[in-house]
């Protein structure tokens, strides 16, 4: 059992509690965060006192690094995006406001209380400022925003506000959101299911409640449906719904909402995985899962990559180095990939049977 399961099981002394506040015991950079966030609320005030100070004594780096991960403890999101607000650290403000587990809520409070800088980094993630529109409405109403945020925030919501039914439609999405309703929904099995559905080319109108129940019901969610979503909702669906709405929305035709299933917080390796290897996805699509590392540390990932027709060469060709004999063996042969690339894996494969004699 590592030291934070015993601390929050109440094993841990009040001597040793008060030694781990100051950062005394030598743990993992991520879990010396997390001591320190549990032991924020410690009944004994001079220990939450202390902890709370001792985060802010950690080393710049070390925060960054920390906060930079989709796995930060939100109360650390909120207690660090506090502080830089107080200090005016834009540094951190832009690590808090690109990591896209970042609640909407402390957006909103930066956009309310920050100055023209830090209510610019806001703007600067316009994925997630468009996806609530109290951000935006945030950036209007604060004095200290500067003119180009005023006009981008006003013209996203005119955008927002253009159609009442697409209002209620975007407040029924933002609601689901809130209340967690768009991840109660069963998971799918494979994602390659869905390279069967089928674009409309047409949509009719649809009201706020009947899309709400569609929404509710996976299973009966077509491509009409989710073309019938204004953007802000698709972003919303993307950034908090559940697999399968990732799953859709990831060859949606708006590039701002495919970023936004590729900055969800909920979104997971496996999916990764299945989006790497599904041959409808667009090439810029593709581009992005190759170039993003977090992703590429996966090796089935980069395997799939490799024998996606889809995917930008040069990326392919640095993946090849990291494949295993077999899997090069049937990059060589396959007829899917580009004839450079098969071309490269065979000559790994010669090269590496001169080593071996």
């Amino acid at each position: 059992m590592g030291f934070l399961e015993e601390l929050k099981e109440g094993k841990v002394s009040e001597d040793i509690k008060r030694i781990a506040a100051e950062n005394a015991i030598p743990l993992p950079l991520k879990e010396q965060f997390e001591v320190l966030a549990f032991l924020m609320d410690d009944p004994i005030v001079e220990i939450a006192d202390k902890a709370s100070l001792t985060l802010m004594d950690m080393p710049k780096n070390s925060v960054i690094s920390y906060l930079s991960g989709r796995d930060a403890n939100p109360k650390l999101l909120k207690f660090y995006a506090e502080y830089a607000l107080e200090n005016k650290d834009y540094e951190l403000i832009e690590v808090i406001v690109k990591n896209p587990s970042t609640s909407d809520s402390i957006l909103k409070m930066l956009a309310e209380k920050g100055d023209e800088k830090i209510v610019d980094i806001v703007v600067s993630n316009q994925i997630r400022s468009i996806a609530d529109h109290k951000i935006l409405e945030a950036v209007v109403a604060n004095p200290h925003s500067s003119i180009r945020a005023k006009a981008l925030a006003k013209e996203w919501l005119r955008l927002y506000y253009s159609n009442k039914n697409e209002v209620e439609i975007i407040e029924t999405v933002e609601e689901m959101a809130e209340e967690g309703a768009l991840e109660d929904i069963e998971e799918i099995g494979d994602l390659e299911e869905l390279e069967t559905l089928e674009e409309v080319e047409e949509v009719k109108e649809i009201s706020a409640a009947e899309l709400k129940e569609r929404l509710k019901n996976i299973y009966n969610l077509t491509w009409e449906d989710i073309k019938r979503l204004p953007i802000p909702a698709k972003i919303k669906v993307a950034l908090m719904g559940s697999k399968m709405h990732r799953a859709i929305l990831i060859r949606d035709p708006n590039k701002t909402v495919v970023d936004a299933v590729l900055e969800s917080p909920k979104l997971t390796e496996d999916e990764i995985e299945g989006y790497s290897k599904m041959k409808s996805l667009p090439q810029d699509v593709v581009r992005k899962i190759a170039q993003a590392r977090e992703w590429t540390k996966n090796y089935q990932v980069r395997l799939n990559l490799v024998k996606n027709p889809k995917t930008p060469t040069q990326y392919s060709l640095s993946f090849l180095r990291t494949l295993r004999e077999k899997d090069l063996k049937d990059v060589a042969m396959s007829k899917e990939v580009p004839a450079v690339v098969r071309r490269e894996a065979q000559r790994i494969l010669n090269q590496k049977k001169k080593i071996k004699f």
